[in-house]
């Protein structure tokens, strides 16, 4: 009987980052490899312009262009490269964490008894915004969610969880 473990959360730990002429190439901890283009790394944006490839925990690779500047990339932007399905996966957890703060962000505006329009009004962003926001359509920059936390009267954390 063969047995094998994989160590908690291989998907996020890089193993080894190796230049090939057609872009970078990854292996992770639970055996995914794939092939970041070089096209897709602007900062590098060929082989004959990388100069050094270090990868100094397993949730970063740094890499250094021949001007001398460094580039990280965490193990999230790398993964999708090496896992057709992680980026599909990560897209469903993003879609649920928007929509579960779109209804504590209802919920807070229902529990003080304003309209979407009073609210709006009151975080200085348009209804059509807040609307989108709370059915989980859209992504809330930092200062928009100070600005409902303040105008619903509730601290950031309790808005975003």
């Amino acid at each position: 009987m063969k047995w094998f473990v994989l160590v908690k959360n291989a998907d996020r730990m890089m193993t080894a980052a190796a230049a090939r002429d057609d872009g970078l190439e990854l292996k992770f901890a639970d055996g995914a490899s794939g092939l970041i283009p070089f096209a897709d790394i602007p900062e590098i944006g060929d082989a004959s312009n990388l100069e050094e490839i270090e990868l100094p925990n397993p949730y970063v690779i740094t890499l250094k262009n021949r001007a001398g500047e460094k580039t990280e990339i965490p193990w999230d932007f790398t993964r999708h490269y090496c896992d057709q399905w992680y980026r599909q996966r990560a897209d469903r957890v993003a879609a649920a964490g928007l929509r579960s703060l779109g209804e504590r962000v209802r919920s807070a505006r229902e529990a003080v008894g304003m309209t979407q329009q009073a609210l709006a009004s009151a975080a200085g962003i348009g209804r059509v915004t807040l609307v989108r926001i709370e059915k989980g359509e859209q992504s809330p920059r930092y200062e928009t969610l100070m600005a409902l936390g303040k105008a619903l009267g509730r601290p950031f954390g309790e808005l975003v969880g």
